[in-house]
């Protein structure tokens, strides 16, 4: 017999400054209290709908749910400014404890959701509301953790894009109240959105959006008075998580380290649990990512990710507060593209992946081309060049980037960017077998270049027999180089290549290309000195790439061996 929902719109929940929140309510019709999941979005309310995890699904498995608007957004009161999050976690604080008094509530409170609405999870649970009891944010970072996975770098794209949507809305409200803004500002707030290279090929980048009394310049970031990333304290969270990451998702890397930290610090590690798909960064998660269908057991509904949660909430909220997963195969789920399959694993690097090195090499008599090789080459120091010019950067395609600007993200085929001058290719011979590449890998570049400060990227991809060269993962590194190649040989550029679960299969081919942009994803370095976003000028540099001798640079990869089949989830 299914159950009556019954849904309560625009519930008012006051916080402690007096400001009046406006929460849906979701529960059943009768029924003795239960626990409550609660959302947090700046969103709006009625437009909730992610493949994670819903509040109907909730309802139907027994929780009341609670989705609110956060301060200042749609049916809330109070101001809003774009990437101000201090008033977040007390405002957190206060609606759990607000869901926990009401009748239809046990006391019990969980909160759930993905991006905005997960770092509003750790917010809120850094500030220790009694009643909290569990948090499942999907797809977040922290400032620390994003800041190591960029290398330095400014998700350009990502960043003004987000802007630009609470931009549109700030000219809005300002029509409402009254007090229009000006046309061109209105047109160049629509450019960004609609047509954004030319206002992003601006130099300087603090120009952009630089509009008098808009809560979230540019200028501002650039300054340090505005944190594009919030920061918490993990020592003060002491509540079970369940973390929803994607290989391909913009804050890969902070949801996997803010899983491992939380299970570093706890000595019940096994309260926290990590689930890591096929996904780009996205509400919905089908099974279809970039160039790739992943198969049925590829989308969050056939991995039964809402029945995940919700398994995770009974044990937390239901049981005892302290149960593990039952599962003695591992609270982590990760999911390993090119076989499209499930796997369990006890902690993330799975225990069992070793340390795989794959040098780079000058090319050959036979293609001309650079080599990937599985031992270092016992050959002379050697480089290869390529001309960087700021103007004329890479085009940013697939990868670990927002789909809200006009990017597309993803496992994306490279091979047209490698035809280009400005990228340097060292590729692998053919694999006989397959070779699964788990865990978290890396790449130690001897780089030289003639610029006092630049940048470096580079990619990891699978070359097919066909030819296609499918991007798996992707690093960035700003290096203040103070001037020439120093006389005792490159730089050391150490990249951080994150976190992937793909196996290259039999007859196809690692590849890794090197360049130094990949715009308008990152911002171009232009090639002097001196705080990012703030230079009004650009120029070319000679860049290279060393290998051999003294000067080897080295791909390091952590990868499985031969599997039993038995660790299939």
């Amino acid at each position: 017999m299914g159950r009556t929902t019954l849904v309560e719109h625009d519930v008012p929940v006051e916080m402690r400054d007096g400001t009046v929140l406006r929460a849906d309510v979701w529960r059943t019709a009768d029924g003795p209290p239960s626990p409550a999941v609660l959302f947090r979005t700046p969103y709006g309310k009625a437009q909730l709908g992610l493949a994670t995890l819903t509040p109907a699904q909730c309802v139907e498995r027994g929780y009341a749910a609670v989705v609110q608007d956060t301060r200042g957004r749609f049916a809330s009161e109070g101001d809003w400014a774009p990437l101000d999050w201090h008033q977040e976690g007390p405002d957190g604080y206060d609606t759990v404890e607000w869901t926990a008094e009401q009748p239809w509530c046990d006391g019990k409170v969980a909160m759930a959701g993905t991006s905005y609405q997960a770092i509003v999870q750790w917010l809120a649970a850094v500030e220790k509301p009694p009643h909290l009891r569990a948090i499942a944010p999907a797809m977040s970072t922290s400032a620390d953790f994003d800041a190591e996975q960029l290398g330095g770098a400014l998700r350009l794209d990502h960043l003004t894009s987000w802007l630009g949507l609470t931009a549109l809305e700030w000219v809005q409200r300002r029509a409402a109240a009254g007090d229009p803004v000006e046309g061109s500002i209105v047109a160049e707030v629509v450019r960004l959105l609609t047509a954004p290279d030319m206002s992003l090929r601006r130099w300087p980048l603090a120009s952009i959006l630089d509009f008098e009394g808009f809560p979230g310049r540019l200028r501002d970031i650039f300054a340090g008075r505005v944190a594009t990333m919030a920061a918490y304290p993990l020592a003060d969270v002491d509540v079970p998580t369940f973390s929803v990451g994607g290989w391909y998702d913009v804050f890969s890397f902070g949801t996997i380290e803010l899983h491992r930290a939380l299970c570093a610090q706890d000595p019940s590690g096994d309260r926290h649990e990590l689930v890591v798909g096929p996904w780009v960064h996205s509400g919905q998660l089908p099974q279809v990512q970039g160039e790739l269908n992943t198969g049925l057991y590829g989308s969050a509904a056939g991995a039964g990710l809402a029945g995940l949660h919700l398994d995770f909430f009974d044990r937390h909220l239901r049981g005892s507060g302290d149960e593990p997963a039952e599962d003695p195969a591992g609270t982590v789920r990760y999911f390993l593209l090119g076989e499209d399959n499930w796997h369990r694993t006890t902690s993330w690097p799975p225990p069992e992946a070793v340390d795989s090195e794959w040098y780079l090499a000058g090319p050959d008599d036979i293609d001309g081309t650079g080599r990937l090789l599985t031992a270092a080459p016992e050959v002379a120091p050697g480089h290869d060049e390529f001309t960087y010019d700021p103007e004329d950067p890479v085009p940013s395609h697939g990868g670990r980037v927002l789909q809200l600007g006009r990017l597309t993200a993803g496992p994306l085929n490279q091979s047209h960017l490698e035809s280009r001058p400005d990228v340097l290719c060292y590729t692998s011979a053919p694999l006989t077998g397959p070779l699964d590449v788990v865990g978290r890998q890396r790449l130690r570049l001897r780089f030289g270049t003639d610029a006092p400060a630049t940048a470096v990227v580079a990619k990891l991809t699978d070359v097919h027999p066909d030819g296609r060269s499918l991007l798996v993962a992707e690093a960035s590194l700003r290096l203040d180089a103070d001037g020439d190649t120093p006389a005792d040989g490159p730089h050391v550029a150490e990249l951080l290549l994150g976190d992937t679960a793909w196996r290259f299969a039999p007859g196809h081919r690692l590849r890794v290309h090197v360049t130094s942009s990949n715009f308008p994803h990152l911002d171009r370095h232009p090639n002097v000195p001196g705080p990012i976003g703030q230079a009004d000028h650009s120029r070319p540099a000679r860049q290279s790439v060393w290998y051999g001798g003294g000067y080897q640079s080295v791909l390091r990869l952590q990868t499985l061996p031969a599997r039993s089949g038995k660790e299939t989830a």
